[in-house]
């Protein structure tokens, strides 16, 4: 009797470890996602477009933002990033708004949300740069903005901005010319420091900003924190005893002690507080 109970009891810590087994090998993506962080494997070579224009006003921070925000005007034409099929395209609960989602020939997924209007349905096949939605600010959204997100093999969380062309402005559909007013995504290749007097300097959460005088003339220099090689500099005026603007197109930005605005044709988009700031004077 013994050893009957001995081999049952063997047989059923097999079968255990089996099931265990099992149910392993069918985590869930969060977990998936965490070996694939401990045992990272290269991302591989993808051919994106810029899915919009205008200003990349946040970066992507792992685990707080998956996904790049880019500010323009409600209306904006947003774009298929890579040829793919449909997966979701309707109202997110968790704070996209109107959203869709894509998933590519390789597996990989592109996310696109607070949209003000989809134009594309579920199921449906879309081409490279082809006008999926339109810019705008529903969901959990301040102002008119893309979250774009991008996921390897439709699990894995990555920057965006590293799989992009290096070119600053976004690429529009075949035959439509880009349009004046809408403004690149910002990228200047050859950013220099301030090269005079720092006249004030701040940092938001996802950007560092200065104001300084180089020769007499005012310039504003700002930079994404997770990506220093998106950077601008532009020249910029005192428009009270402590506040500066400076203009890029139909883009302004008015930088006071306590944040930073960012305006589109004399309406605000966006705006940003300080979490520090040295107002050194001037």
């Amino acid at each position: 009797m013994k050893k009957v109970n001995i081999y049952r009891f063997c047989n059923y810590a097999l079968m255990a470890l089996i099931s265990c087994t099992l149910a392993i090998s069918k985590v869930s993506p969060a977990l998936t996602q965490t070996v694939s962080l401990i045992n990272p494997t290269s991302v591989p070579a993808i051919n994106l477009i810029w899915p919009t224009q205008g200003v990349l006003s946040q970066g992507f921070r792992k685990y707080q933002h998956e996904g790049i925000d880019i500010a323009g005007a409600k209306g904006t034409p947003i774009l298929a990033a890579a040829a793919g099929k449909v997966v979701k395209a309707g109202w997110d609960d968790w704070g996209l708004g109107n959203f869709i989602e894509i998933k590519h020939l390789n597996g990989n997924v592109t996310v696109y949300g607070h949209n003000s209007r989809l134009l594309v349905s579920k199921g449906q096949q879309v081409k490279q740069g082809q006008i999926i939605a339109e810019m705008g600010s529903t969901g959990n959204s301040s102002a008119p903005h893309l979250h774009f997100e991008f996921y390897v093999n439709g699990r894995l969380a990555s920057n965006p901005i590293s799989l992009l062309p290096s070119t600053n402005i976004a690429k529009t559909p075949v035959n439509k010319p880009i349009s004046p007013t809408l403004q690149p995504v910002l990228s200047v290749s050859d950013y220099t420091d301030c090269d005079g007097t720092t006249v004030m300097n701040g940092e938001t959460a996802t950007v560092s900003i200065k104001v300084c005088e180089e020769n007499g003339q005012l310039f504003y220099l700002g930079k994404l924190k997770q990506e220093p090689s998106q950077v601008l500099k532009i020249r910029a005026w005192k428009v009270d005893n402590n506040k500066y603007q400076a203009n890029n197109g139909s883009f302004s930005y008015l930088i006071s002690p306590e944040k930073i605005e960012i305006w589109r044709n004399g309406s605000p988009i966006r705006a940003d507080s300080f979490l520090t700031f040295n107002g050194l004077g001037k």
